[in-house]
């Protein structure tokens, strides 16, 4: 992979992390993080990965006692490079669509980042989770656009182009006022602009989720913004099509057959397959297809396609994503004020 970093194993932070950094993201103790998640306790665990545990802690910020914060502890001590590239990067980027990072720890072979708490959890958790009451299709429509919002930044707001290289209903957090957040900018990589466009960046081995990469970078290990496009249009497919979460995880499960070749892998996880076979009628759920007045459908299922085009040339700019969803938005408010009870399911 590129964008490695060799650690000097040297004990002066200063060292590791240049002055700007330690400016603008606070150095924490390991002992006050510590304290902060009552030892690390099981019971303060929000998640885990292969790659990190994350925490609720509680701390004193911005003159306000026991703020919560989501503690991210680095499970393999030797992602150094990992580490280091997630603290630059939010010092670099400042949107209302990404978490903010309030500080980290570098300490006794402990590496842990500290973001601002999002009470609301992923929007994979509100997909997928029975507990929690079943959003609605306007605030669905809300959600995505904010994360379009925040990954056009990305890769045309900042200084850099960022591919995020993670897109996923899981990485989209959502604060206490339900607005999205891009997260998990460890494995993003840093391209050039050429020609006023994004530079491919090539990549040593596949980093992100193969559900949700691209076909061409499973098959070239290049990465380019139309591949965050595509992993964009499997989120907005998720949105739409409560079944197809299920479709998924049954997939994953077969790619794990060690006999698949990598195009069989490649044909397995395109959602052209699932689109073409049925309407959307056929794939939405019925209580959320009464919600959607057909112009904004229409609008929505359009884009969707467009981003899960299998020629990347042909998928569309985060821009111009953002533009179709909030007209998607508009076209919907539009028939709900035309509407007395919102019901559009017998006009589909």
């Amino acid at each position: 992979m590129l964008l490695k970093y060799k650690s000097k194993h040297t004990s002066s932070s200063k060292k590791q992390y240049p002055t700007i950094i330690e400016e603008l993201c606070h150095k924490f103790s390991l002992e006050d993080l510590k304290k902060s998640t009552n030892n690390f306790d099981e019971y303060r665990k929000i998640r885990k990965t292969k790659f990190s545990i994350v925490y609720k802690g509680y701390i004193t910020h911005n003159g306000e006692t026991d703020y919560p914060i989501a503690l991210k502890r680095m499970r393999n001590i030797f992602d150094q490079w990992k580490f280091k590239k997630e603290i630059e990067f939010h010092c670099q980027l400042h949107h209302p669509n990404l978490t903010s990072l309030i500080g980290f720890c570098d300490q006794k072979d402990e590496r842990i980042l500290v973001y601002e708490y999002m009470v609301n959890g992923s929007l994979y958790d509100h997909l997928c989770s029975r507990d929690m009451e079943l959003l609605s299709w306007k605030k669905r429509l809300e959600i995505c656009i904010g994360a379009a919002k925040g990954l056009h930044y990305l890769h045309t707001g900042a200084k850099c182009t960022i591919f995020h290289c993670d897109i996923k209903p899981q990485t989209i957090l959502l604060d206490d006022s339900m607005v999205p957040k891009l997260s998990h900018l460890g494995f993003s990589l840093q391209g050039k602009l050429y020609k006023s466009k994004p530079k491919p960046v090539k990549v040593d081995i596949l980093i992100g989720s193969f559900v949700y990469m691209a076909p061409e970078y499973i098959r070239t290990n290049i990465f380019t913004d139309k591949c965050d496009v595509y992993s964009f249009g499997m989120v907005l497919l998720e949105v739409i099509c409560t079944n197809y979460r299920h479709t998924i995880y049954d997939k994953m499960n077969m790619l794990e057959n060690p006999n698949l070749t990598l195009q069989e892998s490649i044909n397995l996880i395109n959602p052209a397959n699932f689109l073409e076979k049925f309407t959307a009628y056929e794939i939405i759920d019925p209580i959320l297809m009464r919600l959607i007045a057909p112009q904004c459908l229409e609008v929505f299922m359009d884009v969707m396609k467009r981003c899960l085009n299998i020629e990347s040339n042909e998928r569309p700019t985060m821009g111009e994503v953002e533009v179709k969803l909030e007209h998607a938005l508009a076209l919907q408010e539009e028939a709900n004020n035309g509407k007395s009870n919102g019901d559009y399911y017998r006009q589909c």
